[in-house]
């Protein structure tokens, strides 16, 4: 019988060594956690992932069904923590888009302070929603072409037919997501907001709250390593003049008024041509910068139908009175 639990500490031992060569391979280093020939699957029972995922994966529940797939990945840093907590509750409680999978990724450059090595690999551990890729951390110096350049070799074993890249304070509406990209080309697509709005056409690109691009855009950013350092300007401006310069700026789809900033008529800032209330048929809302927009929006957009009564609280939403 005291065989038994030395049997059970050394089985401990190895499952945690385990787990810390998987996760720290580089010198307890965050690095491209999902390298490799088995990437972060997308839809319920495909091919295993490198962690236990719980990643938000929206889409139809019968996958043959299923006739478009997005990949999503929200830009942000290391210890945003606070923020992927509340982007992961507003995404998992959405309703699913019909006949198409929205994949909902967390990207992140090298992950180099040790709290965040630490707390970053238990979220993926916990959830499998992250990208770690092979960059410095940064706004405007290549982050967006690591990330546009890693997803065709990420996801190669499964491409996806579009490829999007969005805002930490973005909230996208799935479903109209979907809706607004199926019957679009899927060849030379760019979707998004135009802007600046209602200006020369010529020197419009997609606003970076949000824009997607189909795979083929994506494959051909990763097959030109000449793009890493083409960039004199914001990156999201740049990312416009690729397209154009390499003959891919063809298939432009322009969603306003769907995609806006946010407003509401508590703000010191006047409605224009980006910037207005909230609509029934938002694709997306941008400049969610704190807890009461993020609130506000999710509220109108019917977030909390889901809550049931139960004597366990009281939560009156209209009048805003919380109590046990």
């Amino acid at each position: 019988m005291a065989s038994r639990p030395i049997s059970l500490v050394l089985i401990t031992v190895i499952l945690l060594a385990a787990i810390y060569l998987v996760v720290f391979p580089d010198d307890f280093k965050l690095t491209e956690v999902f390298a490799g020939s088995s990437p972060p699957s997308c839809d319920n029972g495909s091919a295993a992932s490198t962690t236990t995922s719980s990643a938000v994966q929206l889409g139809a529940a019968d996958a043959d069904a299923v006739d478009l797939r997005v990949l999503v990945g929200i830009v942000t840093v290391p210890g945003a923590y606070e923020r992927r907590a509340l982007l992961r509750l507003a995404y998992s409680l959405q309703p699913r888009p019909v006949r198409a999978v929205v994949d909902v990724r967390f990207v992140l450059c090298t992950v180099d302070k040790e709290e965040d090595r630490i707390l970053v690999a238990l979220e993926v551990i916990a959830h499998g929603d992250i990208l770690v890729l092979n960059c410095t951390e940064n706004m405007n110096d290549g982050k967006t072409y690591a990330y546009f350049s890693a997803v065709p070799r990420l996801f190669a074993d499964r491409p996806y037919d579009y490829v999007g890249k969005t805002d930490d304070d973005t909230y996208y509406r799935v479903a109209s997501l979907a809706d607004s990209l199926r019957g679009k080309a899927r060849r030379d697509a760019y979707h998004g907001y135009l802007t600046p709005c209602h200006w020369r056409p010529e020197k419009q690109y997609m606003s970076g709250m949000g824009y997607i691009v189909s795979w083929d855009v994506a494959a051909w950013i990763a097959e030109t390593p000449e793009l890493r350092d083409d960039h004199d300007d914001w990156e999201d401006v740049n990312f416009g003049g690729w397209l154009r310069k390499g003959g891919r700026y063809k298939n432009v789809y322009n969603e306003e008024p769907r995609m806006y900033d946010y407003w509401d008529r508590e703000m010191d800032a006047d409605v224009n041509c980006f910037r207005h209330e909230h609509r029934a048929d938002t694709v997306a809302v941008h400049k969610l910068k704190d807890r009461l927009k993020w609130a506000r929006t999710l509220h109108f957009f019917n977030a909390t139908q889901g809550l049931r009564p139960s004597r366990m609280y009281h939560l009156d939403l209209e009048n805003n009175i919380y109590r046990v």
